[in-house]
């Protein structure tokens, strides 16, 4: 018999904006797995701006994670896997540091997920020497929410502290509950 498929849910916004944090209390609150942001891992390694050829790597490297961190929830029944980026993410960066993107790239980009979750940058911007600017996280932001729009995407907004966005997400999912959250009102990073 084979299990169900579980379902993917996108964390998608600028820089410094909370995904990851998110990313981690939802999974914690699911009792499921998240798949890490793989192109920081990759710029990380190198330190430089990635070639529009390595960031279709990274793009292919990332729907690959997803899916083995799908069949590993699968094996568990678990209902999510939490994704703290998109190949939509890699394809602003191509665009916005080459000016084009490859066509592979941008089939990437449209790939879809079951819930796509877009997080305000609605807090102090943190450098952490690895981001780029408070004005490039806010230029992310409206080209990710002109994007999700053109594709027809329906996406949940969040804002405010890790514990709202939390709470906000659980309700979309329809498992909103008064447990403590995790985080309970930690700043985000």
């Amino acid at each position: 018999m084979r299990l169900p498929e579980p379902r993917r849910l996108a964390l998608l916004g600028g820089e410094s904006s909370g995904k990851t944090t998110l990313a981690v209390a939802l999974a914690r609150r699911l009792g499921t797995v998240w798949v890490p942001e793989y192109g920081r891992r990759r710029w990380e390694e190198l330190r430089r701006d990635l070639t529009p050829d390595e960031l279709v790597a990274v793009a292919r490297e990332q729907v690959r994670l997803e899916e083995e961190a799908s069949d590993a929830a699968a094996a568990d029944a678990r209902d999510w896997i939490i994704c703290d980026t998109t190949p939509l993410t890699t394809l602003q960066y191509c665009l916005h540091d080459h000016g084009r993107a490859p066509g592979e790239l941008v089939e990437l980009a449209r790939r879809r997920y079951d819930r796509t979750v877009v997080c305000e940058p609605d807090f102090g911007f943190v450098q952490d020497g690895c981001r780029r600017s408070d004005l490039f996280r806010a230029e992310q932001h409206a080209w990710t929410v002109e994007r999700l729009s053109e594709m027809g995407v329906d996406y949940l907004t969040v804002h405010g502290t890790p514990a709202q966005r939390l709470q906000a997400v659980l309700r979309h999912l329809g498992g909103g509950d008064n447990r403590p959250s995790p985080l309970g009102e930690a700043e985000p990073i």
